[in-house]
């Protein structure tokens, strides 16, 4: 398979670009998804193809893609890929000045202790049923939706710089869905797990036990009223504040995002937010389901501190928007297949512990409320937010106490930000999934943290 790659950049067309790059990849998605304990859905997707980047006259990049990986047909795509960049090269008058690449074979594995192709249908479908029967365990429950998925990725990466790289891996989720009912009045609760590795996950973290768990929330939620509305003190979850850092904070760092006059495009070198929060990305974190030690235009990945107590030092960088802004690429152009081009996203973005265990957040609260758990939501290039938690508790004095139903938080997150007085000493690695114009999975490395915020609900 090198071989061929390798031929491809010998010839006569690829001479004719600046830099040529080839991505080949194969992957297999398997999907086991079992509602009310019968196997809805078991499905096992293959794809294998190339992606050709062509760079031209330091202006422009055209790209192409084949699923047929044959000398004739990885010629074409060539030939497309440089034509489209030459097209665009007209039409352009701002050079690319690229940083030269380092010249390095890498070989890289991370595909865990027990391999998902190694594991028979029956004992893959076993995953998904045994949260089921756990959740099945609560009397209150009337659906129960858990999904197994497992994505296997083999990728060669080559390019006229001498940089080759083969990269293995496998990535193993669990999605577990449940609602509750009870004279007439129903209650959603979701929850997930996965990392970068094999089937060894569920010895940490068994499929029962979450199916159980999760079912448990939803019928104790049953009673619970929606919470007041307001702005308040709050102490975040990290299961919550996994989902604000990705989309109110690290999309707005993402430098394509920046470059473009997003929330913090003019901001470097000024404080963003609290003294007590320090926010990086790192696609070396084992396990994370952004585990990507190179990226797909060769570089390797690497800790990328973004804001360094409460100062905004950087942003995530590809190799194009790195040289436009006279920095570093950081190792931050992914594609989600070899059939898309690589554009800028986040790995495993963090936040640095702090010094506080959650008791100490909850005790220094005189009235506040805790929030916890995530149905997602939005937010734009200026970090301002919409986000749905699933459940909340009242804080009087230190203690918690009356359990709310899952309502919205809103608000901008660089103002949000600023409001943070405690962050937890435990940070949790939550597995996490991102849209931005491709699909990719990724991970978050997050502890509580206790800001003020604003409490959409209906209870006062």
């Amino acid at each position: 398979m090198s071989r061929i790659l390798e031929e491809c950049l010998q010839t006569t067309v690829a001479s004719e670009a600046d830099l040529v790059q080839l991505r080949r990849q194969s992957r297999t998605i398997t999907t086991c998804t079992v509602r009310n304990g019968i196997v809805e859905d078991f499905s096992s997707m293959s794809l294998r193809g190339v992606g050709i980047r062509t760079l031209v006259d330091s202006k422009s990049w055209g790209f192409s893609s084949t699923n047929i990986i044959d000398s004739e047909s990885l010629r074409n795509a060539l030939k497309i890929s440089l034509k489209l960049a030459k097209a665009s090269a007209n039409a352009r008058n701002e050079e690319i000045h690229l940083e030269p690449a380092k010249a390095r074979v890498a070989d890289v594995s991370a595909t865990g202790k027990r391999p998902p192709l190694k594991m028979s249908p029956d004992e893959i479908a076993e995953i998904p049923l045994e949260a089921y029967r756990g959740a099945n365990e609560v009397k209150q429950v009337v659906d129960v939706k858990a999904t197994y998925v497992s994505i296997e990725d083999d990728k060669y990466f080559l390019d006229s710089e001498e940089v080759q790289i083969h990269q293995k891996t496998n990535r193993v989720q669990l999605f577990v869905d449940v609602i509750a009912k009870e004279n007439g009045q129903m209650c959603p609760a979701s929850e997930n797990i996965g990392h970068t590795g094999g089937l060894e996950i569920f010895d940490t973290v068994p499929p029962f036990h979450l199916g159980r768990s999760v079912a448990q929330d939803a019928a104790r939620l049953l009673k619970a009223k929606a919470p007041p509305s307001g702005k308040f003190q709050v102490v975040i979850h990290p299961t919550l504040c996994a989902t604000l850092l990705h989309e109110a904070i690290g999309h707005p760092l993402e430098a394509d995002l920046a470059m473009t006059g997003g929330g913090f495009g003019e901001r470097i070198g000024q404080l963003v937010s609290s003294k007590l929060i320090t926010i990086y990305d790192d696609g070396r974190v084992k396990n994370g389901l952004g585990y990507l030690p190179f990226d797909d235009e060769g570089v390797e990945s690497k800790r990328t501190v973004l804001i360094e107590k409460g100062v905004l030092e950087s942003f995530m960088h590809d190799r194009t928007s790195a040289a436009l802004s006279g920095s570093t690429p950081s190792g931050n152009s992914h594609a989600w297949d070899y059939s898309v081009e690589p554009l800028i996203r986040q790995t495993n973005i963090g936040i640095e512990e702090g010094d506080y265990s959650e008791e100490e957040m909850l005790e220094e609260v005189k009235e506040g409320i805790f929030l916890e758990g995530t149905f997602g939501g939005q937010a734009d290039s200026n970090a301002d937010f919409t986000f749905g938690f699933q459940k909340a508790q009242s804080i009087k004095h230190g203690e918690l106490g009356e359990e709310f139903r899952g309502a919205n938080v809103a608000g901008n997150a660089v103002d949000v930000f600023k409001t943070v007085d405690a962050v937890g000493k435990e940070a949790v690695l939550r597995p996490g999934a991102c849209g931005k114009y491709q699909f990719a999975v990724q991970g978050r490395i997050v502890p509580s943290i206790r800001c003020e915020i604003l409490v959409g609900g209906s209870g006062g």
